[in-house]
């Protein structure tokens, strides 16, 4: 009986995508205008972007993501290259789980910068991390109203590629061919130098019977021998001479 393969180039191809997206994150600002002040407080300007160089970690400590991000897409483009060339049903779930597992680990690390977005107190509420955003008094950071922190490219990148690879991941894949097994002919079989078309053929083996040639190669389906539907003319006559 053939065994069904699977083909996975469409969760290939989302994985793929969802990688490259990540991997350009990477190099984006995971926010931007980060802790813009209302013009009308004094002495305060507008401070720049941060990068995934000083995202936000447990305890409000800021950590530099951007090897995990790049190692997380490298995971991910492995995952789809593998998946594009298995057809195995069990190996390609193997792939699957790898990718959903690495998408998992990536989603987590935006879940600290969406929270200093959402609330840009949550940030700023240790001295320390305070300085590395913008060196603002805790004071000020306390009066959530005047802080406004923007999403960047890279965290929204971040966001969509691991959405991207995530649904991919779980997109069913596509049966395939089913794949006979190939039985292969006893030995001592031999061909014919001559081109022979597909036919019943003097078995070499038994004088008695016929095997059947299926134009490249000799198969196991033999029966009695019926002259009558033997292929003649020249080609199959070729056919009874040692190759």
């Amino acid at each position: 009986m053939g065994q069904q393969t699977r083909n996975h180039s469409i969760t290939g191809v989302a994985i793929l995508a969802g990688a490259a997206m990540i991997a350009f994150a990477a190099t984006q600002d995971w926010a931007t205008e980060a802790v813009t002040l209302q013009a009308w407080v004094a002495g305060v300007a507008q401070h720049g972007a941060l990068g995934f160089d000083l995202l936000p970690g447990p305890g409000t400590h800021y950590g530099d993501a951007t090897p995990f991000l790049l190692g997380g897409a490298a995971v991910l483009g492995v995952s789809a290259l593998l998946l594009f060339v298995t057809r195995v049903p069990v190996v390609g779930m193997l792939w699957r789980f790898m990718a959903l597992a690495t998408v998992v680990g990536l989603g987590a690390i935006s879940v600290p910068a969406w929270g200093v977005v959402n609330n840009p107190a949550s940030g700023l509420a240790d001295p320390a991390s305070s300085a590395q955003a913008g060196r603002l008094g805790t004071s000020v950071a306390q009066a959530s109203g005047l802080l406004g922190v923007e999403p960047g490219r890279g965290l929204w990148l971040l966001t969509i590629g691991c959405a991207t690879a995530g649904i991919g991941a779980l997109i069913p894949a596509l049966r395939g061919r089913t794949r006979e097994p190939v039985e292969s002919a006893p030995s001592g079989l031999r061909r014919s130098s001559m081109e022979m078309s597909p036919g019943w053929y003097p078995d070499q083996l038994d004088g008695g019977l016929v095997r059947f040639f299926d134009g490249v190669r000799w198969t196991r389906a033999t029966r009695a021998r019926d002259d009558e539907h033997l292929l003649f003319g020249p080609r199959s006559r070729s056919a009874h001479q040692p190759g």
